[in-house]
């Protein structure tokens, strides 16, 4: 009985293993980075006023938003498509070339405007995407789970693709009105829009008929966890208040949560949990 308890007890007050923070296998990569590995989504952003730099690379620093879109459309060439949904297995290679490509851009812009970037845009867009490159394209464990989800994507990718352009539209708009991506208003906005779509997929997955396996749908529910933080690379598990949100609370309840954790997951959390306490008083017992 005591065992079951702290189970539960374990599965409530744990919530952020799942929604808010990263998974046990995801690698957290946020103050060392190669040259090799950088990657970069492109998105408009606002430019400090300021004269026109003339670049080496005849990049023009003052007009950010055609330079990340002809970076954009070359990486869909190179992907050999323009949509938001998860990659095919079978593309998974395009997709991070298309990255990667995306990688040179961002350090092209990086090393000929930085005199015009925010501090901020460089630390977030660059390290949160970079965070992407490293927990999917490097990441062979993550890559040999994510091959048997084409089943799975192809049941699931327009109603997917949905929830990301909802998410990528509020973080596109919040942060193209301001510098400060980490001003509390603009954090908490970003955040809310973070922890929307993981719901919006954690219900799509958990809660509506596809043709995903309990494990395909943990996968590709990783892998949206992953994307979220390439997009919004911020603390978003302190002094948020996710109750006040836009459209209301956007936490997953337990029943939905407990849909996610797998039996053998929980039992092994469980487990240490027990023996974790069980320690404690044998140690509380001999010295009092």
């Amino acid at each position: 009985m005591f065992k079951i308890l702290l189970i539960f007890s374990y599965l409530t007050n744990k919530i952020n293993c799942v929604y808010f923070n990263d998974y046990d296998e995801v690698t957290y990569i946020k103050n060392y980075f190669t040259q090799e590995d950088r990657d970069f989504v492109p998105i408009n952003t606002l430019s400090k006023d300021s004269e026109k730099i003339v670049a080496t690379r005849n990049i023009n620093c003052d007009d950010f938003k055609n330079y990340a879109l002809n970076c954009t459309i070359q990486a869909a060439r190179i992907y050999n498509s323009s949509r938001k949904a998860p990659p095919m297995p079978a593309n998974i290679s395009d997709w991070c070339r298309a990255i990667k490509y995306l990688t040179s851009c961002a350090e092209d812009w990086n090393a000929d405007c930085r005199e015009v970037t925010e501090r901020k845009f460089y630390e977030e867009s660059i390290n949160g995407h970079l965070h992407v490159v490293s927990n999917v394209c490097m990441n062979e464990r993550f890559i040999s789970q994510y091959e048997r989800v084409t089943q799975c994507i192809e049941s699931t990718e327009s109603n997917w693709e949905n929830c990301y352009s909802a998410f990528k539209n509020v973080v596109d708009e919040k942060k193209n009105t301001t510098r400060e991506w980490t001003h509390y208003e603009t954090h908490f906005y970003l955040c809310c829009a973070r922890a929307r779509f993981r719901l919006c997929t954690l219900e799509l997955l958990f809660e509506t008929p596809t043709k995903c396996s309990h494990d395909e749908a943990v996968t590709l529910q990783r892998f949206s966890v992953i994307v979220s933080e390439g997009d919004v690379y911020q603390d978003c598990d302190i002094n948020v208040m996710y109750s006040s949100c836009p459209g209301g609370d956007p936490r997953p309840n337990d029943i939905l949560i407990s849909k996610f954790v797998m039996q053998d997951e929980l039992e092994n959390m469980a487990n240490k949990l027990f023996m974790k306490w069980s320690h404690l008083l044998v140690f509380v017992f001999i010295h009092f």
